[in-house]
């Protein structure tokens, strides 16, 4: 959810863009540090996040070739070349703990799921156009979009709204006119809060409502 070579930054548009035309035909967990999320030794821990991925999918109407947990990496991100859900194993452990955390890191793995959700339909170009910073609204929508599907989410589960949106809110930062620049503490708060309340019947509709949402940012600050 941050700046570099995996994240959503001005250097991937292109990669987003092209997905479906350059992926791998065989993606894998196929860095040394990784392996498969269905892999994982704790059956708590397996049950969890397997049924988190089939719970994402089903909302955003998108399926990864797989879902790695990867022992170096200290984060979450989505691989656009190989259409990988990725996540730190102690990253994750880290958020989720102690246990009444564990919809934060699911909140976390749906941030990443909308940045495919925005390259499948071709979001990225129209958000750049509409606002001429690189990363922001980018980063606000998906915000939008992990809280659309976590108020899904909580149809189901009793999940503390609260809770989740103070977590995007730390998430924030402060480095406006930056090209790493996620939103600032508040925005990324009410991004996701909004995103939480907005009752829709289906992701594309959500999706719509989001991007005129955030639209009213100013995405350059």
């Amino acid at each position: 959810m941050g700046g570099g070579r995996r994240y959503l930054g001005a250097a991937l548009f292109g990669a987003f863009v092209a997905l479906g035309q350059g992926a791998s035909a065989e993606p894998s967990c196929a860095n040394a540090y990784q392996y498969p999320a269905e892999d994982i030794e704790s059956d708590i821990m397996r049950q969890i996040l397997v049924g988190a991925r089939r719970d994402i999918e089903e909302f955003f109407d998108f399926r990864f070739d797989a879902f790695c947990m990867d022992d170096e990496e200290y984060g979450a991100y989505y691989d656009v070349q190989e259409n990988l859900l990725v996540v730190g194993s102690e990253f994750f452990l880290d958020i989720a703990n102690p246990p009444g955390n564990i919809n934060r890191a699911i909140a976390v793995l749906a941030h990443e799921a909308a940045h495919a959700f925005q390259a499948k339909h071709g979001l990225l170009n129209m958000l750049v156009e509409t606002n001429p910073h690189r990363v922001k609204c980018i980063e606000l929508h998906a915000d939008f979009l992990a809280g659309g599907y976590m108020g899904w989410r909580a149809k189901k589960y009793n999940i503390d709204a609260r809770n989740l949106a103070e977590m995007f809110y730390d998430l924030g930062d402060e480095l406006a006119g930056k090209d790493i620049h996620h939103g600032r503490k508040a925005e990324r708060f009410i991004s996701f809060r909004q995103g939480f309340l907005t009752e829709s019947t289906d992701e594309i509709t959500l999706s719509s409502v989001g991007i005129a949402y955030v639209s009213q940012a100013t995405c350059d600050e």
